[in-house]
């Protein structure tokens, strides 16, 4: 079992970077509205309407993606030896958490990049806005860390086997 000092310490971390990363997509906001309008990129229109088709799906995969990710990483403890310790599963959720936090924050950037390339502000917003409703759809909670740490791992004699 984790003890509550552990949990909290891990729950911490993860707040802490759940907020940064919150709060970098703020950062691209004012980037890309107050050094965008001054920085001058050159991209031919057909070009720039490949790659905004190419990022808007690419969006919308890693979004699908991340679900997927994270509860692979989360249910990793199949894997695991019925001895590991109940440590690796706040391990395993710190590690689900970040990946599936980098991977919502990519498509506040792919916004950044169309918005630095194209100058339209709506490719910043709605990919930013999509971003920040990911981030805090998967924002830390405790109540998804206590109950796989609660689980016991299943007993490999289960079969009926006799040792």
């Amino acid at each position: 079992m984790i003890s509550d000092q552990e949990l909290d310490r891990g729950m911490l971390t993860l707040k802490i970077i759940w907020l940064a990363m919150l709060m970098s997509l703020v950062v691209y906001l004012f980037v890309g509205l107050y050094v965008g309008t001054s920085v001058q990129l050159s991209i031919n229109e057909d070009s720039l309407d490949i790659l905004k088709v190419i990022l808007y799906m690419l969006s919308f995969a890693i979004l699908m993606a991340t679900r997927i990710v994270r509860r692979l990483i989360l249910e990793g403890k199949r894997h695991y030896a019925a001895g590991t310790s109940q440590t690796s599963a706040l391990q395993r959720y710190l590690t689900a958490m970040i990946v599936a936090l980098t991977m919502s924050e990519t498509m506040g950037i792919f916004g950044l990049v169309l918005f630095l390339l194209g100058k339209n502000p709506m490719d910043l917003y709605l990919l930013v806005a999509v971003s920040a409703a990911a981030m805090i759809m998967y924002r830390p909670r405790k109540e998804e860390i206590i109950i796989p740490a609660q689980e016991k791992p299943e007993d490999s004699t289960a079969g009926g086997a006799i040792s």
